[in-house]
């Protein structure tokens, strides 16, 4: 992360949608006018919860920068506005959000702390040639302009598929969001099973009000799976593994990065014991080992933020970082973009090595396995 280190630069953070610079009054004219990074923050809808640590960590990330200046030198520093614009939780308000931050000017877009909405925010983006970076696990972006700061649901699959069938299960019944349960998230995740001699048995849509959830889980019982993976926020996660405990579950539960935050534990009880996780090391950071490359970083932003970070708080953190490196010395967004194409950066989540071909490329070591226990998101295997 030492290049974009290297250059000094100013926050100003806006505190609401208004997102009111908090630049100093004395600013010299002359400064290198603002980097104006529009942020997509969930602030009303059902997304407030799920996008809190994505927020938190979109404006850490840029108080760090912040940080790294003042190491002298004759130039005025560049300056990094964050510019808030609430996404709701609809394609609809998505899409109205984009569009609000374009009309404010913005250089570039951290986009919403949801993958689902992310169809919905890209292609108003392109067409302004607007660079976004997604922190959401979701597909690998197809737009020009659309880029990934978290991992892909191919390698989330691949991860959690090899969890449980490193435990001897080759059934899994899935409990997905509705919004998120396309048929092409489907087949890729069915395929991915069969890859690994596994096969799914069953999935069983959850809405983001979570109405139904015990007759889902019921329903999903009845195909008799041999575990259970939850591709659900952690509210929502913690609802289906107390539901399933309730219903006399006693099999393996395994969940996307989504519930592997303290929302989790607070909300599912006795029911998050022994529920793994496929993760960035974020929330176990201080078990990393010293061989990650981004050991140093990761234990250093958990440490900052003071709390038990969730996973989105480092993809929001990466977002800002790569938008940075990518705007260092200019303002000239389609330069921007093809810089993106070659950014090799450290971030909080992983390594990322970005190409023309690949607009994700976190490397694959950037997730482990964790397990609830006491509270906690651990590298410990389940209690016995």
């Amino acid at each position: 992360m030492s290049r974009q280190l290297t250059r000094r630069t100013v926050l100003a953070a806006g505190l609401g949608l208004a997102a009111a610079p908090l630049l100093p009054a004395h600013r010299s004219a002359a400064a290198e006018p603002p980097l104006r990074v529009g942020v997509l923050a969930a602030r009303t809808g059902g997304l407030v919860e799920h996008g809190r640590q994505h927020l938190l960590g979109a404006q850490r990330r840029a108080d760090g920068l912040n940080g790294a200046a003042g190491h002298g030198g004759a130039h005025p520093a560049p300056q990094l506005e964050l510019l808030l614009q609430d996404v709701g939780d609809t394609p609809a308000t998505a899409r109205e959000a984009v569009s609000r931050l374009l009309d404010r000017g913005v250089h570039a877009i951290v986009g919403p702390p949801a993958g689902w909405l992310d169809d919905a925010v890209t292609g108003t983006a392109q067409a302004a040639c607007t660079p976004l970076v997604l922190p959401a696990t979701g597909p690998a972006p197809g737009s020009p302009y659309a880029f990934r700061s978290a991992p892909t649901d191919a390698q989330v699959h691949r991860a959690l598929l090899a969890a449980m069938t490193a435990g001897g299960q080759r059934a899994a019944g899935v409990l997905r969001l509705d919004a998120r349960d396309t048929p092409a998230l489907r087949e890729a995740l069915a395929a991915e099973a069969a890859g690994q001699g596994a096969r799914i048995v069953s999935t069983e849509p959850v809405p983001l009000d979570g109405t139904g959830l015990a007759d889902k889980v019921k329903a999903l019982l009845a195909a008799t799976p041999e575990a259970l993976l939850l591709d659900l926020p952690a509210s929502l996660a913690a609802a289906a593994a107390a539901a399933a405990k309730t219903g006399g579950w006693t099999g393996p539960v395994l969940s996307t990065p989504d519930a592997a935050s303290a929302m989790f534990h607070q909300l599912a009880g006795e029911a998050a014991a022994g529920v793994r996780a496929v993760s960035p090391w974020l929330p176990a950071a201080a078990e990393a080992p010293e061989t990650l490359p981004h050991w140093s970083g990761v234990r250093r932003f958990a440490a900052e933020l003071g709390t038990a970070p969730a996973p989105s708080a480092g993809y929001a953190a990466d977002a800002v970082t790569l938008l940075h490196q990518a705007f260092l010395g200019h303002r000239d967004k389609m330069a921007a973009r093809d810089q993106l194409e070659r950014a090799c950066c450290v971030g909080v989540t992983g390594v990322y090595n970005l190409t023309a071909d690949d607009h994700a490329g976190l490397a694959p070591d950037a997730l482990t396995l964790l397990t609830s226990r006491a509270g906690l998101w651990t590298t410990l295997p389940p209690a016995p």
